[in-house]
């Protein structure tokens, strides 16, 4: 004689993962209908003439002269500039590298930075980041101008008055 008992099942919260599975199975096999087509290759003819296509590769130099002024960068800005002046060149630093990192191709902004390393006398890292303003300000001569002074008084801060007047010399006479 055979007596079926009943089966109980007690299910765990470990148990459970099906439908979780489920769901995730379901979410990525929807996400997969998300992708663009894909265009068919252009196949030419034999005896027509080729199709032209025209390349247009964007302006580097032009977005490379405009710096990206945003409107987080020109308030942490006028904070570092309000902290030279109270004489806290520390919280000055602490703005000015919060702005190089939102816009670090800002030769301003790295210029601003040396001067304040410079007030608070750290003439490596002032000469550090004057040398890298002066290698994103390229050929525009205003910003090219402003990093060659800050190097200047660095130098001077240095100890070499006669390179820091020839720098001064020499960038004096330039417009910008």
């Amino acid at each position: 004689m055979i007596i079926a008992s009943p089966v109980i099942v007690i299910r765990t919260p470990h148990q459970s993962f099906l439908p979780t599975l489920l769901a995730l199975v379901l979410l990525v096999w929807s996400s997969g209908c998300a992708t663009p087509p894909i265009t068919p290759p252009v196949i030419e003819e034999a005896g027509t003439a080729p199709i032209e296509r025209e390349v247009v590769e964007p302006d580097t130099a032009a977005t490379q002269a405009t710096p990206d002024t945003s409107a987080a960068t020109i308030a942490l800005l006028a904070q570092a500039q309000a902290a030279l002046s109270d004489d806290a060149p520390q919280t000055a630093i602490t703005y000015l590298e919060r702005a190089v990192r939102i816009d670090p191709r800002n030769p301003q902004l790295w210029i601003e930075l040396s001067a304040a390393h410079l007030a608070d006398n750290n003439l490596a890292a002032a000469n550090q980041h004057i040398r890298k303003a002066i290698a994103l300000a390229g050929n525009d001569p205003a910003q090219s101008r402003s990093a060659w002074l800050q190097m200047a008084d660095i130098r001077e801060a240095e100890g070499n008055r006669r390179e820091a007047d020839a720098i001064r010399r020499r960038f004096s006479a330039v417009r910008g």
